[in-house]
């Protein structure tokens, strides 16, 4: 590829091959000594080289919507790297080795076939974005909450069936992305999230909530639409999520919703259709929901 030589010969720090029909990664990319951007993006790549781990000032790789099974051991060389981008490929698993990536700020690994990620991955403290949609995830690692400065994490379309209580630690976290899973229960743990400002839980399989969850002080988007409620926690009503502003419980099974809607100050969105409520219910809680000013939406599907 006559740019990829061009680029090498200047010593370019960032090196674009996007949609290049590329195989493989050409040997004048490996043995750029300067470079620190790499795109592979939409190429025929099945397979990233373990010569990549020479690129040690390498910040950025970006190899989205390829064929990639796994990625290079090697990888755990790029003490540099800040940012892995491989979304849409067919991985199945993450390297062991990428603990060893001590820079590591974000992943974006949506659309794969992950279904585990390396306990090693809770070495990586620097993380501050976890981004696995649409994988096969039916666990997280213990350690997850070694991972002190993650503040975004999203696991929408997996197989998860429990949380780890080490979740709660994550006090840095202010958005969790946990719909279309098989989620049924929370660990009490989760009230220690205290800077977390949007929970989607919705198409689970929650039957109850933890008191704890009244803990998050901060919450302003609460999802729980499609799934098993029976009931509420009362501590959703006792005035410490004064910043909760949506609140989506539609198609569960809740006869009522435990308490005024008023009591949620910030409250100015909620949905309750396709519950258990009897008609009088209904209308009592649509007369509360208009006098405090919070209006009744549909599905709010993330």
């Amino acid at each position: 590829v006559p740019a990829v030589r061009a680029m090498a010969d200047e010593g370019e720090a960032e090196v674009d091959l996007e949609e290049q029909g590329l195989t493989e990664v050409p040997a004048e990319v490996l043995n750029n000594g300067v470079i620190e951007s790499l795109v592979l993006d939409n190429n025929e790549l099945t397979e990233l080289p373990e010569a990549l781990g020479g690129l040690s000032t390498l910040r950025e790789l970006h190899a989205r919507r390829n064929k990639l099974q796994k990625l290079p051991a090697a990888i755990g060389k790029l003490e540099s790297l800040e940012g892995l981008f491989v979304s849409g490929n067919e991985l199945v698993e993450l390297p062991g080795t990428i603990s060893s990536c001590g820079a590591l700020a974000g992943i974006d690994a949506n659309e794969n076939k992950l279904s585990m990620l390396p306990d090693g991955l809770c070495d990586c403290i620097c993380l501050e974005g976890l981004y696995f949609d649409s994988n096969r995830l039916a666990e997280l690692p213990d350690r997850i909450g070694s991972l002190a400065a993650l503040e975004e994490m999203s696991l929408n379309h997996n197989a998860l069936n429990l949380l780890p209580p080490s979740i709660g630690d994550l006090a840095e976290l202010k958005m969790l992305r946990l719909a279309h899973n098989n989620i049924a229960m929370l660990p009490s743990s989760i009230g220690g999230l205290t800077k977390l400002k949007g929970l989607f839980l919705d198409f689970n399989r929650l039957q109850r909530l933890p008191e704890e969850i009244g803990g998050l002080v901060s919450l302003e988007e609460l999802n729980l639409e499609d799934n098993a409620l029976l009931k509420l926690p009362k501590s959703l009503s006792t005035g410490k999520l004064v910043s909760l502003k949506g609140l989506y419980l539609q198609n569960n099974k809740l006869a009522s919703l435990g308490f005024k809607p008023k009591l949620l100050p910030s409250l100015r969105k909620m949905s309750i259709a396709g519950n258990q409520m009897s008609c009088e219910v209904n209308e009592d809680l649509k007369r509360d929901m208009a006098e405090a000013n919070i209006t009744e939406t549909q599905r709010q599907d993330e």
